[in-house]
C-alpha cells in the first residue's frame, strides 16, 4: 500500500507527499523494532527471574547437603582425637576402641563432596549466564565457579594416591570375619554376609614402633582435614551467594554460618 502510494507520488513529482510516506515507513520500522526489542527484553527479564529463583532454591538445598555431609565427615574423623595421643606415644599404650581402629583402617576413604548447582551448569552450557544483569550476583556466581573448580582439583590430588593402611602395613592392621555382636556400632559390614562383620585388629605396639606406618597415617589424616576445609569453605561461599540472590529477589536471606 505504502509502496504503491510512493510510486504514484513519484510519477506526479509530489515530493512533500513522498517525504511524508518515507517518514511513515521509517517510523513504522523503528516502532516495530522497538516493540520487538521491548518484547525480547521483557522475555529475557522473565527468564532471568526464573533462573534467579531456581538458583536461590538450589543454593539453599546444596547448603543443607553440605551441612549434612560435613556433620557425617566430622563424626567419621572424630576418633582421631582420642587415638592420636596413643599412636604417637603421648599417652600410655592401650587397645584402641572399635571406632578408633576402624577409623585408622578406613582413613584413606574420601567421599567426593557434593558441589553441583544444576541450574548454574545449565546456564553455562546454554549461554544464559549473560542474562543475569545484577553484577553482584554475577560476581558471586563467578566466585563459586572458581572455588568449585579449585576444590575439585584439590579433591583429585587428595585421592590420587590412596594409602590403604591395612594393605601397606599388614603387621599393624589385620582384618578377620566374625559374627556381629549385639550393640555393634561400627561400619565395617560391607559384603561381610548377613550377621557377620569385618573385624579390624590394630596392633598398637607395632603402630607406635613404625615410622612408615605413622607417616602414612598422618598423610591420610591431612587429606581428611583438607576435605573438612572444603566443606567449611563451601558453606561460606553458599551463604554469600544466597544473600545476594535473596537481595535481588527481594526476599529474606535464610542461610547463615554456624556459631563456632
Amino acid at each position: 500500500m505504502i509502496l504503491r502510494r510512493i510510486i504514484t507520488h513519484l510519477r506526479k513529482q509530489e515530493w512533500m507527499a513522498i517525504a511524508i510516506d518515507f517518514l511513515i515507513v521509517v517510523i513504522g520500522v523503528f516502532v516495530a523494532t522497538q516493540v520487538a526489542d521491548w518484547n525480547d527484553a521483557r522475555r529475557d527479564r522473565g527468564v532471568e527471574h526464573a533462573l534467579l529463583e531456581r538458583l536461590h532454591i538450589e543454593t539453599r538445598e546444596l547448603f543443607a547437603i553440605t551441612r549434612e555431609e560435613l556433620r557425617v565427615h566430622r563424626e567419621r574423623v572424630a576418633p582421631s582425637v582420642t587415638a592420636n595421643p596413643v599412636l604417637f606415644s603421648q599417652e600410655a599404650a592401650r587397645p584402641l576402641t572399635v571406632r578408633e581402629c576402624e577409623w585408622i583402617a578406613g582413613s584413606h576413604v574420601y567421599r567426593r563432596p557434593t558441589d553441583e548447582l544444576p541450574v548454574l551448569d545449565e546456564m553455562l552450557a546454554t549461554g544464559q549466564f549473560n542474562l543475569i544483569e545484577d553484577q553482584e550476583v554475577k560476581e558471586r556466581l563467578r566466585a563459586y565457579i572458581l572455588f568449585r573448580e579449585r576444590q575439585r582439583g584439590i579433591y583429585f590430588d587428595a585421592t590420587n594416591e590412596l594409602f590403604r593402611l591395612y594393605s601397606r602395613h599388614p603387621e599393624q592392621i589385620t582384618i578377620t570375619r566374625a559374627p556381629t555382636e549385639e550393640g555393634y556400632e561400627g561400619r565395617w559390614t560391607f559384603l561381610s554376609g548377613e550377621g557377620f562383620r569385618w573385624v579390624v585388629n590394630c596392633n598398637v605396639d607395632a603402630m607406635r614402633a613404625s615410622a612408615s606406618f605413622l607417616n602414612d597415617y598422618v598423610d591420610n589424616s591431612g587429606r581428611n582435614a583438607s576435605v573438612l576445609a572444603i566443606y567449611e569453605r563451601r558453606e561460606e561461599q553458599l551463604v554469600a551467594l544466597e544473600a545476594v540472590l535473596a537481595a535481588r529477589l527481594g526476599v529474606q536471606a535464610q542461610l547463615e554460618m554456624p556459631t563456632p
